[in-house]
């Protein structure tokens, strides 16, 4: 019998810990299992990775309690968290941390408090009674604490208990409680849906009421409700398409014609689950055929379908067989709160076969999910999620879908592990034997050269579904608009053409303008100070609807200034313009239209981004201003006009992507314009239109800029040909982060010489109160192990120096 256990504990510290195991209880690898840890003897909810026989050198602590009666973590997961660990420089802990949902990482500090969403809490007459006495009386108590009050030294199986009953719950859960927005549904009551019935309607509304006729036709043609099942057509949406009043429609309800009811946003009308998809068009058929054989030939297909070519349809004819076959699927996206319209279609298409794993559901939902994979038990086949949806226990993964594969959001900055999203699905996809496929309309690089390379298969779409017309791009020459004096505001005569010829069509725009706030800048006239950060090297954004200046960086806000800082002069003028200044200039311009805005500042709220788009889905807003929000997931029918407002400030980023992601952006939001029967129109505006990126992006030629830009990178020594390491260091004092870097790059040096770029100072060099440094380091794709390891190595070497410990290191590879 193995008498010890080597535990993974979620802290950012390396390796694993080795436990004796307590007598009578089983423990199997996967279990949670609650030990002490540290100098105070806190307590922490760990991981078994591994049960043997081999006693440490140093005495060892037991595990106290064992919180799992089965594993909630599969071999496979532990193989993945190891792989992430390893490739991405981080800690098995802190990988942990990453993957679990909250409820499952406990230890000391974890806060309790009463489950308010309870209905009713039968009396206890045991000590638990005495917890919950204490949680009513002040709302929340530490692991450590509630231990005290239960006279238990180790509180985690009682506590467990409790969370599990749904008694108590986390603290974070309390915070993240979130309740999903309801629409109001309009559909033909049971004895008004037969065609007779529907004439006698009309017949008996066109002499006494005809605004209520037009409210009924316009339903009839949104629904198409002659058939079996009559749809049903959202309120708000029927009201603003048909010109009607609330007034109108409730007469109708009144006298038997039309019912209501609410449903959950994002769910299909249940006449509408789990039917079959739709037949493809030729082009869908060539290219599923393609991707067939991909995947018969590779275990990755890279396939480019443009914009509003129906990728969709193929991704979900492929979910459907390999569910038929018995397998789950994967299926990933980049932001799910900007994906509702594709859940939508696979809730139609699969209806509760499908379950949905992001950030915004509760922590006992995700908690639920979690082990009922683990355990196997009732588990849906198909789960949609964001980027840490691939950190769920599969047990029989057939195929892994990674839609917009090139989307930056795949990419986790903040805090470890930094993984990437579409790289970990792969990884997870071999280890599970099953199958990958990547989409876009504009692919990553890296993805394009594995596909030329013959590393990936390749499928092509190059047909708008219904063989709709690519979007006219229009290039505008700020330069020349404002050398002949053709500007209002920041908005040249031709976008402002486009978008008064949509609105009088009653047609919709996007404009897209990649920085929030008013202006970015406030200057003096007189000496040219412009206000920053005090605690960042940075300026300050000045934000008109809150009447502030903001940190981008830290978040720090700052009342407007009256005078210069430095001379005194009362000359102040802003400079540049953001989302919220283009919105003020288009009320100006516009003042009927319907005008939104969708940035960081406007969609804070759970269900304010929800709002947004649905008011926009419903034709209430005219006019959507946004960030690059506006580039993702977005397919609306009546939007014609796109505008881009400042294209070269997307290029002029010092980051070798730079012109990759400006052309993805340029390209994927002039994609959001004449989705279906009606050709779209798109101005980009830019002082420097003969930039031969925004040429190609005019002529949607993805191949040629591939061939392009991969000649750059070929030249200058950038992925795809090498794998970039990028090392930031911080610390308050800029002498030590200085000389922190320096060790650290001629260490680096002795072995991978003038592959070390570096110590640079960035153009934002002092943020929070900290100096910054940067490193780049390539590797060389052929030894990028060996090459990782040995930086491993010197920065271990480096920072165990006394003088550079409180140097914070950060280690970004792969960086997007």
């Amino acid at each position: 019998m193995p008498r010890f256990a080597d535990v993974i504990l979620p802290l950012a510290v390396p390796g694993r810990f080795t436990f004796s195991l307590p007598e009578g209880d089983e423990v199997k690898s996967g279990m949670r299992v609650a030990v002490p840890f540290g100098r105070g003897g806190k307590l922490y909810g760990g991981l078994v990775r591994r049960l043997h026989d081999e006693a440490p050198l140093t005495s060892t602590r037991e595990i106290l309690s064992v919180l799992d009666a089965a594993p909630i973590v599969t071999e496979r997961q532990f193989l993945l968290w190891e792989r992430i660990a390893e490739h991405y420089l981080c800690t098995l802990g802190e990988v942990m941390i990453a993957a679990l949902p909250g409820q499952l990482t406990l230890s000391s500090e974890t806060r309790i408090v009463v489950n308010p969403f309870i209905a009713e809490e039968p009396v206890r007459t045991d000590r638990s009674g005495v917890l919950i006495a204490a949680l009513l009386e002040r709302e929340a108590l530490s692991m450590k604490e509630a231990g005290e009050l239960l006279g238990l030294k180790n509180p985690m199986p009682a506590i467990k208990r409790l969370i599990d009953e749904g008694v108590v719950i986390v603290e974070e859960e309390l915070r993240e409680a979130w309740k999903p927005r309801t629409l109001t549904y309009v559909k033909l009551t049971d004895a008004a849906h037969s065609e007779e019935a529907l004439h006698q309607w009309c017949d008996k509304l066109e002499k006494k009421a005809p605004k209520q006729l037009h409210l009924l036709m316009r339903y009839v043609e949104l629904s198409r409700c002659m058939s079996d099942h009559p749809l049903e057509v959202e309120k708000n949406k029927l009201l603003h398409l048909s010109g009607s009043s609330p007034a109108a429609l409730k007469p109708l309800i009144e006298k038997g014609l039309f019912e209501t009811h609410e449903r959950e946003a994002g769910l299909p009308a249940q006449a509408l689950i789990d039917k079959a998809g739709p037949s493809l068009s030729p082009a869908q058929a060539a290219a599923l055929d393609q991707v067939r054989s991909g995947l018969a030939a590779k275990d990755v297909v890279l396939l480019r379908g443009v914009t509003s070519s129906g990728k969709t349809e193929l991704y979900t004819t492929l979910i459907d067989e390999a569910v038929r076959d018995g397998g789950q699927v994967l299926y990933l996206l980049p932001e799910i709160a900007l994906t509702a319209q594709i859940i939508e279609r696979l809730r139609a298409r699969f209806g509760e076969r499908i379950a949905v794993y992001h950030s915004r559901m509760s922590a006992r939902d995700r908690t639920e999910l979690w082990v009922r994979m683990a355990h196997g038990k009732d588990a849906p086949p198909i789960i949609v999620g964001a980027r840490s949806a691939l950190f769920l226990p599969f047990n029989d993964l057939r195929l892994a879908v990674v839609d917009e594969e090139h989307d930056p959001s795949y990419k986790q900055h903040e805090p470890a592990p930094r993984y990437h999203a579409r790289d970990m699905a792969i990884v997870l996809a071999g280890m599970h034997g099953a199958k990958t496929l990547l989409g876009s309309a504009t692919p990553s690089l890296e993805s394009q050269y594995n596909a030329h390379s013959g590393k990936y298969a390749y499928a092509e779409l190059l047909t708008r579904y219904g063989d709709v017309a690519m979007p006219a791009i229009t290039l505008v020459d700020l330069r020349d608009a404002q050398r002949r004096k053709q500007m209002r505001g920041h908005f040249s005569q031709p976008l402002i053409d486009a978008i008064d010829a949509a609105l009088k069509k009653r047609e919709q725009a996007i404009l897209f303008q990649n920085r929030r706030g008013y202006v970015p800048v406030w200057q003096c006239e007189s000496c040219a100070f412009v206000p920053n950060c005090d605690h960042c090297d940075v300026s300050l954004t000045y934000h008109k609807k809150l009447h502030q200046l903001r940190c981008h960086y830290c978040g720090r806000t700052y009342p407007p200034p009256t005078q210069c800082a430095q001379c005194g002069s009362n000359r102040l003028r802003m400079i540049g313009f953001g989302t919220e200044k283009i919105e003020e200039e288009l009320a100006e311009i516009f003042p009927e239209a319907r005008i939104a805005r969708m940035d960081q500042d406007t969609v804070r709220g759970r269900q304010a981004l929800d709002r947004i788009l649905t008011g926009f889905a419903q034709g209430a807003i005219d006019i959507l201003v946004g960030t690059q929000m506006v580039t993702k997931g977005l397919d609306f029918d009546q939007v014609t006009t796109v505008g881009i407002l400042s294209a070269d400030s997307l290029l002029r980023f010092p980051d070798f992507r730079a012109h990759e992601r400006g052309f993805q952006l340029m390209a994927q939001v002039a994609g959001r314009a004449g989705r279906r029967d009606t050709p779209g129109n798109v101005i980009i505006q830019a002082h420097e239109v003969r930039n031969p990126v925004l040429d190609l992006v005019t002529r949607h030629d993805v191949e040629g800029f591939y061939q392009r830009e991969i000649e750059h990178r070929r030249t200058h020594g950038y992925p795809p040909f090498l794998r970039v390491l990028a090392l930031t260091l911080r610390h308050r004092n800029e002498e030590r982060v200085a000389a922190a870097a320096a060790d650290l790059a001629s260490a680096l040096r002795e072995h991978l010489g003038d592959r070390v770029l570096g110590p640079d100072i960035p153009a934002v060099a002092w943020v929070k109160d900290r100096h910054i440094r940067n490193l780049l380091v390539k590797l060389r794709r052929s030894a990028h192990h060996e090459e990782k390891a040995f930086v491993r190595e010197c920065i271990d070497r480096v920072f165990a120096q006394p003088e550079h410990r409180a140097v914070q290191l950060v280690a970004d590879v792969d960086p997007v």
